[in-house]
């Protein structure tokens, strides 16, 4: 038999009460989490900006439409 630790079933005691108060954490975790994720994104946007346009043919990008290549390419940008 195999175990899986994701399991769907709250622990005993932990109903939505638990959720319900838990929610504002969760909220806070997703903001911390889209700022990590932007700050990678300014940082490769950085980056490749600094590279040679022979670098960037080389990854397929344009240095005219860098961003919106490397947004359309990132999951920050989807919906979800």
């Amino acid at each position: 038999m195999a175990y899986s630790s994701h399991s769907n079933v709250p622990a005993p005691g932990f109903g939505t009460l638990g959720r319900f108060l838990l929610a504002p954490l969760r909220l806070i975790d997703g903001f911390f989490q889209s700022v990590v994720a932007a700050n990678r994104f300014a940082h490769e946007v950085e980056t490749l900006s600094m590279a040679s346009d022979e670098r960037l043919a080389a990854k397929g990008l344009k240095r005219d439409t860098l961003v919106a290549d490397l947004a359309a390419r990132s999951d920050l940008f989807r919906a979800a």
